[in-house]
């Protein structure tokens, strides 16, 4: 019975790190570039979490309970789907890879395509104000005399001037890595130790639009749902068995 409340409770912390994580996706349904986690589970055998604490069950009973636990919580790296805004400094990346950017200490990767030009003249991502790096790891500026700016499919990034004629500004630097050693820093960001290279010709950038968030609010929702749904249950569970361990003993000890 004691093993029973030692299982309900795995299963109960495990629901509850799956709703933090499903909570953390729903805040974010709205947040451009953001990528969804997902947390998966498996079950460990008891003598695999308690290998150096005596399990006092018969044969081989003690195989054949398991607990579960978290294996671990990785990120879904799907593109979102591009949504339209005709802002001229505003991109949409479709494939894989991302844009490199810098505090000017460090790089970090993101696919939050909303840029905007400082006071500096250099282009910076909306929010944090960070650099947008060209392929030679420089920031990319634009002039004070652009009307605007062009930017191709493949990061090209041109001034657009009074008369509409262009100047080439640079190219920004859309890289691929391992999906497996990025970290989430918040606010769409990415860092990784791992080597970075040049992103493939499936990665396309589209001036105009922004990638909208990989989280389906109606998936999230239901997923929440039953969660909390299963949740309840364990701990149900551990309160069904709390109460019949009590009246067992309150039986023998009578």
């Amino acid at each position: 019975m004691i093993q029973g409340i030692y299982l309900s409770t795995h299963g109960a912390n495990v629901q509850s790190v799956r709703q933090d994580v499903i909570a953390n996706n729903l805040a974010n349904a709205s947040t451009t570039g953001f990528k969804r986690d997902v947390a998966t589970f498996q079950v460990f055998k008891p003598e695999e979490l308690r290998k150096n604490i005596p399990v006092r069950m018969d044969g081989d009973r003690q195989k054949e309970v398991g607990a579960l636990g978290v294996d671990r919580i990785s990120t879904d790296y799907t593109s979102g789907a591009l949504q339209k805004t005709d802002q001229p400094y505003d991109i949409g990346f479709s494939g894989d890879g991302f844009l490199r950017v810098s505090d000017g200490q460090n790089d970090y990767l993101t696919r939050n395509g909303q840029l905007h030009r400082n006071i500096d003249g250099e282009l910076v991502t909306l929010d944090q104000g960070l650099n947008v790096l060209d392929t030679t790891g420089k920031p990319i500026e634009i002039p004070q005399i652009a009307t605007s700016i062009d930017i191709s499919v493949d990061g090209k990034v041109s001034a657009v001037l009074a008369d509409s004629s262009r100047i080439p500004l640079g190219q920004m630097d859309l890289v691929s890595t391992q999906t497996d050693q990025l970290r989430k820093i918040g606010d769409s960001l990415f860092e990784t130790q791992a080597d970075l290279s040049p992103a493939g010709r499936n990665l396309q950038v589209k001036q105009g639009f922004i990638e909208a968030s990989g989280v389906n609010p109606i998936l999230e929702m239901t997923a929440m749902i039953e969660t909390s749904r299963a949740f309840e249950a364990n701990i149900n569970m551990i309160r069904i068995q709390d109460e019949s361990l009590g009246r067992l003993l309150q039986t023998v000890g009578g």
